[in-house]
């Protein structure tokens, strides 16, 4: 069924990549791309035919939006006063108040380190590389739903959703080390997706695989939870390459498609790309961490560390009057206070909810790609919580849920009508969004009264 969007008709990486009719994937049968050039070329706006240029206008808006206030509050907050001070190991060396290998992996405090150096150690050095980090996530969400779809449109409603996703900016605007495990999350999403959707040689496709393994190997070095979207990439990717050798009844030519690009890379280079680069990129993330605490980096080492780290994360028992039981967050209501006022966009957290029903119900019909893989996700990242042996788990937690949320609404309206009573479904689920964002906005951003309440105070 054909739902009238047309395509953008360029390619996300390079002009050879450009999906065509000789393309052995064919396009979906909800409104995705045909060949450039085609009639329905003719219908699309020309603002919407430069996928790259609309995602780089995303980031630039999205740093300006993220650096606004920043400096608010002046003083640390919330898990600040853990990771600026393991930060400054790698400015200021050993430092025995400070635990920069026991909390979480290294990458992410190297990072905020650098933000630090160069804006200095205040409010604005705490937080901006986790700005820098939420942007380029933000531009990762365009590219990625643009992948998956072949819509442009699609891809602004998702990162329109994203921006106006009261997780992405809480957490883009704190020295924590979410917005850095998301920043390399998202674009292992899309090199992993360009690797098996994008009409590339052999050899760039498996340069693309094994790049989106040292992608989620370094989102790892951030926080352990990458753990389980390396996982889905597994599961993904070998099912792909099964549907390769024994084609199953009902697949659809995308599914076909995407399982023969699989097929292409070879087991060697996909045992490459989802085991042995993940866990080099890792590993080597603790290097500078050595080098700044003066420990060799060896086997002995790394296994000292770990032991360190799991020995924290297992033990540690966290203030109950901050920690949620990992069921509630998806129909959560409140705000957490001390966080920003941290609470899900319910246009977000719900209408995906909502979204993911439909992907599931078209996913049970006729198997596909899309749906699949954002259900996994989601599914990984969100019940990966029900048996994690940390004692305390956090609201904030549920933030790369809440991303791939965003772009499940996408995916599910590719198959439905653009529009009801004439008016776009995209547009109306940007000014909810938009309109709830604005309401919780001088909150989240610490202004100061009378702004504050500008728009009501939280009871």
């Amino acid at each position: 069924m054909q739902n009238g969007r047309g395509n953008s008709g360029t390619a996300l990486l390079a002009p050879e990549a450009t999906l065509s009719p000789s393309s052995d994937v064919e396009p979906l049968p909800a409104g995705l791309a045909t060949a450039s050039g085609s009639s329905e070329d003719a219908a699309v706006p020309r603002v919407y035919r430069h996928p790259v240029a609309i995602a780089i206008s995303f980031g630039l808006a999205a740093l300006a939006l993220l650096l606004f206030g920043i400096k608010t509050p002046a003083t640390m907050f919330y898990d600040e006063g853990y990771f600026v001070p393991e930060a400054r190991v790698y400015l200021l060396g050993p430092n025995p108040n400070s635990h920069a290998n026991q909390e979480k992996p290294p990458l992410g405090k190297l990072l905020l380190s650098i933000g630090v150096r160069a804006a200095g150690d205040n409010a604005l050095g705490w937080r901006v590389a986790a700005a820098v980090c939420g942007a380029l996530a933000l531009v990762a969400i365009f590219l990625w739903t643009h992948l998956l779809l072949q819509d442009t449109r699609l891809a602004c409603l998702a990162a329109g959703l994203t921006v106006f996703d009261n997780f992405w900016f809480v957490m883009s605007r704190i020295g924590m080390m979410d917005a850095f495990l998301m920043v390399f999350l998202t674009w292992s999403l899309v090199a992993f997706t360009a690797s098996i959707v994008l009409d590339v040689s052999i050899r760039r496709r498996r340069f693309l695989f094994c790049l989106s393994g040292v992608l989620i190997g370094l989102a790892g070095a951030c926080k352990w939870n990458a753990i389980d979207t390396l996982a889905v990439l597994f599961l993904v990717t070998f099912a792909l390459w099964w549907i390769a050798r024994h084609p199953i009844a009902n697949d659809n030519s995308s599914l076909s498609g995407c399982a023969e690009k699989t097929r292409q890379i070879g087991v060697p280079v996909l045992l490459l790309g989802l085991i042995v680069a993940p866990i080099a990129a890792y590993s080597l993330a603790y290097w500078p961490l050595c080098q700044a605490i003066h420990r060799p980096f060896n086997i002995g080492e790394l296994i000292a560390i770990h032991k360190s780290i799991w020995h924290f994360n297992s033990t540690t028992i966290s203030n109950p009057t901050i920690t949620s039981a990992w069921y509630s967050w998806a129909f959560n209501l409140g705000p957490q206070r001390a966080l920003s006022y941290l609470v899900g966009n319910p246009v977000v957290a719900w209408g995906g909810l909502a979204a993911m029903a439909i992907c599931l119900r078209r996913f049970w019909k006729e198997i596909t790609f899309q749906e699949g893989l954002v259900f996994l996700l989601f599914a990984a990242n969100y019940l990966q919580w029900a048996v994690t042996p940390e004692k305390g788990i956090f609201y904030y937690y549920y933030y790369p849920s809440v991303i791939i949320l965003g772009v499940t609404i996408a995916v599910a309206l590719r198959g439905l009508p653009n529009r009801v009573f004439g008016i776009s479904i995209s547009l109306l689920l940007l000014i909810a969004a938009g309109t709830y964002f604005l309401r919780c906005y001088p909150q989240m951003a610490h202004l100061e009264a009378p702004w504050d309440c500008a728009f009501g105070c939280w009871p």
